[in-house]
């Protein structure tokens, strides 16, 4: 495939574009459109968008469609599966400086969905590759099936309309020896005597073949079940719960294996609610990796007040519940001709609270996350998901750099971790 295969396969995309349909449609039509142009269920491709739209490209896809893809005429008999490029340009497609528009607010507004990283390039061109591949081995598919439907011209103008012509009356009236049409038994007319008999009985149509029901569907969930059994066998050996979201992650991915390959063979609807629940379990337990990876460090409440360096533990979990960690009365001072080796410890709570109460004039540098909650230091506070505080010697009250320095991780996962001074 050269430069001029994908210009040309580039121009018969645009040219052959479908039109959205009036009927089967959800919102606006774009699924449906796309659907009949290229032969696939239309599910398949609302689902698509659906999850697309969790990434942020989903929302701003269909609305690229609504304006490009032109409305189907009321009277067009396709509703939209149009079969030639004359008929496909007559359809009605946004002006250009609406097109322009819509560029441009997207582009504008982009770094308010997706950041300003430039994370929405990749999928965006991941998407209009899939449909160039589409149009390369399916371009064809939903041109055949429109042209295999029935039209039905007429001319409001002249009154003319297709069909069988009508039957030219003979100005010197009936032929009184005509007996009228012979029956289909008699094709030239030689028993005119018996033609009051009924017809003979005609052979009986064959029965239509009975068509076999999509094997996708079982098939595809028991392999899910197997990978998804396989893949808990491993991380319960290796990671242990926090390692639950792979599974779900696995068989998710090959229910998206067997949607594609239904989305082909006309089978594999019943996934989709499968697939939809798998996506919900994957998410919920990325979210709450935290609380799964501390699900073995106990529950309850954990309160901790050392008053010296080598009382400080190197770490406090909890799975679910309050870590309190009084650090107020904790002796900070260097002795003469000592190194200030600086005081460390990590706190972490899946579901709960974590409180720390340091000196007032102690240095402290801390870094903190919590996937839902709040994290908070001496009065500065970040609450949203994947809310981040980081801190780099704060010197306290006096600020002066003097006696150890403290450095706290602080991780939670359901949690509102607050860092305090008395």
């Amino acid at each position: 495939m050269n430069s001029t295969d994908v210009g040309t396969t580039l121009r018969d995309m645009w040219e052959t574009r479908p039109s959205r349909p009036r009927r089967d449609r959800k919102v606006a039509g774009v699924a449906a459109a796309l659907a009949r142009r290229y032969d696939i269920d239309p599910v398949l491709l609302r689902v698509g968008f659906v999850v697309a739209a969790f990434y942020g490209i989903g929302i701003a896809l269909y609305l690229a469609g609504w304006v490009l893809l032109p409305a189907a005429d009321k009277d067009d008999p396709l509703d939209g599966a149009a079969t030639d490029t004359a008929a496909r340009s007559s359809g009605r497609t946004a002006p250009p400086l609406v097109i322009a528009g819509l560029i441009l607010a997207l582009l504008l507004t982009s770094g308010l969905f997706w950041g300003n990283d430039g994370s929405v390039v990749l999928p965006v061109l991941a998407v209009l590759v899939l449909l160039f591949l589409l149009h390369r081995s399916r371009g064809q598919r939903g041109l055949e099936a429109a042209q295999e439907a029935p039209t039905v011209r007429t001319s409001a103008e002249d009154g003319v309309v297709d069909g069988p012509e009508a039957p030219v009356k003979d100005p010197l009236g009936p032929d009184p020896l005509d007996r009228g049409t012979p029956p289909a038994w008699d094709p030239l007319g030689a028993a005119p005597f018996a033609w009051d008999l009924p017809e003979p009985s005609a052979t009986a149509p064959e029965p239509a073949p009975v068509r076999r029901r999509s094997r996708v569907t079982p098939v595809t969930l028991a392999l899910a079940l197997v990978g998804g059994g396989i893949a808990g066998a491993v991380v319960l050996l290796t990671s242990g719960l926090a390692g639950l979201p792979v599974v779900f992650a696995t068989a998710l991915a090959i229910l998206g294996v067997g949607l594609v390959f239904g989305a082909f063979t006309r089978g594999g609807r019943g996934l989709i609610p499968f697939a939809l629940l798998l996506a919900v379990l994957t998410w919920a337990s990325l979210a709450v990796k935290v609380p799964l990876a501390n699900f073995g460090s106990g529950v309850g409440d954990l309160r901790a007040a050392p008053t010296t360096p080598a009382a400080v533990a190197p770490s406090y979990e909890r799975g679910a519940g309050t870590v309190d960690l009084d650090l107020s009365r904790l002796d900070l001072s260097v002795p003469p001709g000592e190194p200030a080796t600086p005081v460390r410890t990590a706190v972490s709570v899946g579901a709960g609270d974590i409180r720390v109460t340091v000196p007032r004039n102690a240095d402290v540098s801390l870094t903190g996350h919590v996937d839902f909650g709040e994290i908070s230091f001496d009065g500065t506070s970040h609450s949203s998901p994947d809310a981040s505080l980081t801190v780099t010697d704060d010197l306290g009250a006096d600020g002066v750099r003097s006696g150890r320095p403290l450095v706290l991780d602080l991780t939670g996962g359901a949690a509102s971790v607050e860092v305090h001074r008395v």
